[in-house]
């Protein structure tokens, strides 16, 4: 018999790839198999040996699974009630358990009254201190049906949800298998299939293998790679080797171990480039994690040469043959709306992304990008749009002056981290490389002149001009605020040391204050507090 799967979906097309490689690594007899850039082939003998895989895949990836809870259970060989695990499902129903897994049979198979079950259930629950379960003021066990749940081990859970999942050759999209992560969406809605069709057991399959294993995820964020061409994207989930359980450290500062709710373990492989924040897994938007994901897959791939012996020749052929690969990749992510949004479709983005993560490099602030991610989402303790306003703007090449100037101001309400000194050298690098060099010299002043109102606040201890930059709605107001901030500098000659580089370059923005007012407000006002809570930060060594 022979089977062929063509491109379709983004997870029909992972699910291809994923079967691929579970083909692989599993060693299974009479089945021959050939993945071409658009579609694999299945060359079988007997259709066994779909069941075979399908409970292989159960059992390696847990679909089906025994949890740490214990239950009671009817032991045929003692003929008594015992307690053991639970079962359950990833991404399954409640009814599909009850059908599809545990094992039920009536007590009349052991020739026993429901007066003797009752008694050896209540010695039963007695013996392990159990409270017995009761139902309008009547045992529960055995149940109105005069059934039992028996004992059964992993293996026959599985022999039994594999059954009770493929029945025909063409299957209804019911819970067992159009459910998508827990219930929130369906695989007809997501993929517009009517709910009456009925689709192919072979393709059940393949949506099986594309939508539960090997992607990215964190809380409820996914990203899935995807690709027209089949092997582009296995060779970069090859390279990737995505996991799929969560990642797990001991916080030391706590003495125990964590587990995180994401399968990328960024900190082992962003220490490299000096990022090393354990907490780095936790987004607060798709678009947040998204960015993440990028800067985690730019490491792995920066740093592909430790693992050969001529690192120079051999990394440079692996990196061309990856960004080839990527060339063909999509990154579709699944967000907590619902919904699925396809991003940097083009290779010319994630390339120019790419690019701008080696120019930073080459300057040594790769680093600072991700201390950039954490100081925003951290600057406010209520929901903050800024962090994920932050990632779209970079991830679509656009000015990100607004969000640091909002967040600069939820820094000084919240005495949260200031951006640090190296804010300036990143920006500069982002306006130059992302924006062609636009703002560049009236950053470079601002930062002059908002480095000088910051100390200045900082000796007075006074914040008071530092929110006023907030209320400044056009160029007049601005004008008025510094005309403010010299009489306050008169008012306080004692503290008031300001260099001939500041006075310079505020004469300087003044003379483009009309046509550039909100640029000049925004970055003397995210400098200004940025170098009042550093130096906040100094003396009381926060």
């Amino acid at each position: 018999m022979v089977k062929e799967f063509e491109t379709k979906d983004f997870i029909y097309n992972n699910g291809i790839v994923n079967l691929y490689r579970f083909l692989e690594e599993n060693d299974f007899n009479y089945i021959t198999y050939f993945l071409t850039p658009n579609k694999l082939k299945l060359d079988y003998q007997d259709d066994k040996i779909y069941f075979e895989i399908l409970k292989t895949f159960f059992k390696k990836y847990k679909i089906i699974y025994q949890t740490k809870n214990d239950r009671y259970y009817f032991d045929e060989n003692k003929m008594d009630f015992i307690l053991d695990k639970k079962f359950d499902s990833v991404g399954g129903q409640s009814n599909d358990l009850r059908n599809g897994v545990y094992l039920y049979k009536n007590i009349s198979e052991f020739g026993m009254s429901r007066e003797e079950v009752e008694k050896l259930y209540l010695e039963f629950c007695q013996k392990y201190n159990l409270k017995p379960e009761m139902e309008n003021g009547k045992l529960k066990v055995p149940n109105k049906k005069n059934e039992l749940i028996i004992a059964i081990t992993l293996d026959e859970a599985i022999e039994r949800f594999t059954n009770y999942f493929v029945k025909d050759d063409n299957l209804k999209l019911d819970s067992k298998i159009h459910t998508f992560e827990d219930g929130q969406n369906n695989f007809h809605n997501l993929l517009k299939i009517p709910k009456k069709y009925k689709i192919d057991k072979w393709d059940a399959l393949i949506y099986w293998f594309g939508g539960r294993v090997d992607r990215y995820y964190e809380r409820e964020y996914f990203i899935y790679l995807n690709s027209s061409n089949l092997q582009a994207l296995l060779k970069l989930k090859e390279f990737l080797k995505i996991q799929n359980s969560n990642i797990t450290f001991r916080d030391n500062n706590k003495n125990r171990v964590i587990a995180t709710n994401s399968n990328i373990d960024f900190y082992e492989t962003l220490k490299r480039d000096e990022i090393k924040n354990r907490y780095f897994y936790i987004s607060k938007s798709a678009e947040e994690f998204e960015l993440k994901v990028f800067i985690y897959l730019y490491s792995l791939i920066f740093h592909i040469e430790e693992q050969y012996k001529k690192a120079n020749i051999r990394r440079k052929l692996t990196r061309k043959e990856l960004y080839e690969s990527l060339q063909l990749i999509t990154f579709v992510i699944f967000t907590d709306d619902g919904t699925f949004k396809t991003s940097f479709d083009e290779y010319t983005k994630i390339y120019k992304l790419f690019q701008f993560f080696d120019i930073l490099k080459s300057e040594n602030i790769f680093d600072y990008l991700a201390t950039l991610i954490s100081v925003i989402s951290l600057s406010k303790k209520e929901v903050n749009n800024n962090s994920k306003k932050l990632a779209l703007n970079i991830l679509n090449f656009s000015n990100i002056r607004k969000e640091l100037y909002l967040s600069s101001f939820d820094i000084l309400k919240n005495n949260s981290s200031p951006y640090s000194k190296r804010l300036f050298e990143f920006q500069q690098v982002y306006l130059k490389n992302i924006l062609g060099g636009k703002e560049m010299d009236i950053h470079k002043k601002a930062k002059i002149v908002g480095d000088g109102i910051g100390y200045f606040c900082a000796e007075l201890n006074d914040k008071d001009l530092l929110f006023k930059l907030r209320s400044i709605k056009n160029y007049k107001q601005l004008l008025a605020y510094f005309k403010d901030l010299k009489f306050a500098i008169l008012k306080n000659e004692n503290k008031a040391r300001f260099s001939k580089d500041f006075n310079e370059s505020l004469e300087e923005i003044l003379k483009n204050l009309q046509n550039e007012w909100e640029v000049i407000r925004d970055y003397v006002a995210i400098y200004a507090i940025d170098k009042y809570r550093a130096t906040n930060y100094a003396k009381k060594g926060e």
